[in-house]
């Protein structure tokens, strides 16, 4: 915490992070108490948007530049906001208009990028040049502005033109792969489509698995969960027809990093609520050393149309600090339910190594150190990543029949959306099933020096599957020029190189 901090950011700015809840509950009130404090609402837009609830976030942005107009963060907030609702010519507007005020190359990449979304190919080129001609030639938002530039030049039937820029992205690359890639999957992640935010809400995702597992229950595995208040009478009828010692867990909907959660078998307090997810418990994990884990497992969708979707086969486990044990009184101790890492912090149990070498030490693991344990263990380590990647692409069919892939394709020019990169939180049941508990729109990058070394080479893998050069030394001029004037020939290429590139990824075949 930097000392010239003031008092109420050094209260509230750990709180957003590890007790949202009651961050924004003590923002709200200490707003009402005390309306024309901008240092309160500042933090209150914070909040909200820390939890992506965009309504509420950019209602107290706008209500931030009322005192303070120029207020640079609520600026840009307000557009980013805007882009989460799905209002992309909103969000150009806002993004204009905070440039305007900030001068900020942030602001100017931003709105180079909702151009190409909007479909002003021309104005986007102009916008991405004047980005790469005015920025320093270290800045972060040159990178935006050459992979965008590369992208709208595509787009506009120019990919010769194009090679020079994603010549320059690609030298960038070599000399600091880690920083590029992580920072150009930070952009796609804050400002990809906007229907991706919505898998966050607990209460729209489960919604949306219980609609999956109706219309396609092959290969369905995710445990019941219902949304209150809507759901009261379901959830207490099924409670009533479940077997004796049934547990469920219950999570705040807006709610991050384990913050909130508790297992009950009782759900007499829980049938008031108006504000949680209650989902059946899983209360036979899979165990390694006395200890339940869960499974963070990514998935790319590298293009929505086609659909082109894959599975990566290393992964991150996370490890509860204290041994399992699901009696009926321990069941308020979050310690041996609660898998998430940062929510135990400081608990002599959570062992996180800082070698990145070390892949079964301690709370996390990598994906490939659980397999190897499994099969030593006597359990096919095959048949359960098959098992895993099954699930996920059941979850991909299940935005494919609801015509996710088709609205993003529809929602702007053919490259205007970069590659998408989720992740699965799923957990392994005694019999080596894999149950999907959550979904994360975007996934972070940073944490133990283990996963730092695992998401650094996910991320630099899915930059050179998709931000390569076309056309190569020693091509032949007829070659390079049928390959430029067909663009079916273009993306037949690009598909290539995607490919070649894949390392780690395994293709899905959703259908």
């Amino acid at each position: 915490m930097a000392a010239s901090e003031s008092p109420l950011v050094q209260r509230y700015s750990p709180m957003i992070e590890h007790d949202g809840e009651r961050a924004r509950q003590e923002l709200r009130d200490l707003v009402a108490r005390e309306p024309e404090l901008l240092e309160a609402r500042t933090l209150l837009a914070l909040a909200y948007l820390r939890c992506l609830d965009f309504p509420r976030a950019l209602e107290a942005n706008r209500e931030t530049l009322k005192l303070d107009p120029s207020n640079s963060e609520a600026l840009r907030n307000v557009a980013l906001c805007l882009h989460g609702l799905g209002d992309i010519e909103g969000a150009l507007v806002a993004y204009n208009n905070a440039f305007e005020v900030t001068h900020s190359t942030d602001a100017a990449a931003l709105t180079a990028v909702m151009l190409h979304r909007a479909g002003r190919l021309k104005a986007a080129e102009r916008a991405y040049d004047f980005l790469l001609t005015k920025a320093p030639i270290d800045n972060l938002n040159m990178l935006t502005g050459l992979r965008g530039i590369v992208s709208v030049l595509r787009d506009l039937g120019q990919p010769l033109a194009a090679e020079r820029f994603a010549g320059d992205l690609a030298m960038r690359f070599r000399r600091n792969p880690a920083l590029v890639a992580s920072f150009l999957m930070r952009r796609e992640n804050a400002t990809g489509f906007h229907e991706w935010f919505r898998l966050v809400d607990k209460s729209r995702l489960a919604e949306a698995l219980r609609k999956g597992a109706a219309e396609d229950p092959q290969g369905a595995r995710t445990p019941e969960t219902f949304n209150l208040p809507q759901d009261r009478a379901a959830l207490q009828a099924f409670a009533e027809a479940a077997p004796p010692g049934t547990l469920y867990i219950v999570k705040p909907i807006r709610g991050s990093g384990g913050q909130g959660i508790a297992v009950v078998g009782d759900l007499a307090a829980t049938l008031g609520r108006d504000d949680v997810v209650v989902q059946r418990y899983i209360a036979k994990p899979y165990l390694v050393d006395g200890r339940k884990g869960h499974l963070r497992i990514y998935a790319l969708i590298a293009a929505s149309a086609p659909l082109r979707a894959y599975v990566y086969s290393e992964g991150i486990v996370r490890f509860a600090p204290e041994p399992y044990d699901p009696r009926p009184e321990r069941l308020s101790e979050v310690a041996m339910h609660v898998t998430n890492t940062a929510l135990h912090i400081g608990h002599p149990g959570l062992l996180v190594s800082d070698d990145a070498s070390k892949e079964d030490v301690g709370s996390v693991w990598s994906l490939s150190a659980l397999l190897r344990r499994m099969e030593a263990d006597g359990h096919d380590p095959q048949a359960v990543f098959g098992k895993i990647s099954d699930l996920v692409a059941w979850f991909i069919r299940l935005l494919q029949r609801d015509g996710f892939f088709e609205r993003q394709a529809a929602a702007g020019p053919q490259r205007s959306y970069g590659p998408k990169l989720f992740g699965f939180d799923i957990l392994l049941d005694a019999e080596t099933n894999p149950w999907l508990i959550e979904i994360q729109a975007a996934p972070a990058a940073v944490g133990s020096a283990l996963v730092e070394r695992i998401n650094n080479e996910l991320y630099q893998t899915v930059f050179r599957m998709g931000n390569a050069t076309l056309f190569e030394d020693g091509m032949a001029p007829e070659t390079i020029q049928a390959l430029a004037a067909d663009p079916a020939a273009l993306v037949a290429r690009e598909v290539e190189i995607e490919a070649a590139n894949r390392g780690k990824f395994v293709p899905l075949n959703p259908d």
